[in-house]
């Protein structure tokens, strides 16, 4: 093979990996989220805010939050969020996080919280609040308002 040839060849090559490193991907960043708010007494509570928190620390360096208010049953639906974001972008967003040490994290992380005046409600699951981690694609929440 002859330099010129060689050389296009490199060209080439880099080329098409500049591109593969440019090129934005889609990743589900939060799920298809159905939440339910209670009193405790478990009556259906309406026009309680619900806030959604997002972020896909392996992919962007700041959060997001969407916040709607329940219908007359208790209910809030959050659609689905998706993020396009370049492998490069990506590394970048990694490398950040990895930054924080023992707190990094990685990956999509959402959750929800319902307030309304002094109330808060969570969903704790087995003690714990529960955090999605990017499955399932969607997610039903019950939140019940307990005064903070």
């Amino acid at each position: 093979m002859d330099k010129g040839k060689r050389l296009r060849s490199i060209y080439y090559i880099a080329g098409v990996v500049l591109i593969a490193l440019l090129w934005p991907t889609r990743s589900l960043d939060a799920p298809s989220w159905d939440v339910y708010v209670v009193d405790e007494s478990n009556h259906p509570v309406a026009k309680v805010l619900v806030r959604e928190s997002y972020q896909n620390y392996s992919a962007e360096s700041q959060g997001h939050e969407e916040d709607l208010y329940t219908d007359e049953t208790g209910h809030v639906h959050f659609s689905p969020k998706w993020i396009s974001v370049s492998f490069l972008m990506r590394l970048r967003a990694m490398a950040s996080s990895a930054n924080a040490g023992v707190h990094a994290s990685f990956g999509p992380h959402s959750y929800v919280t319902a307030f309304r005046g002094k109330e808060v409600g969570d969903d704790v699951r087995d003690g714990y609040l529960y955090q999605w981690q990017g499955s399932p694609s969607q997610v039903v929440s019950h939140l019940i308002l307990k005064r903070n």
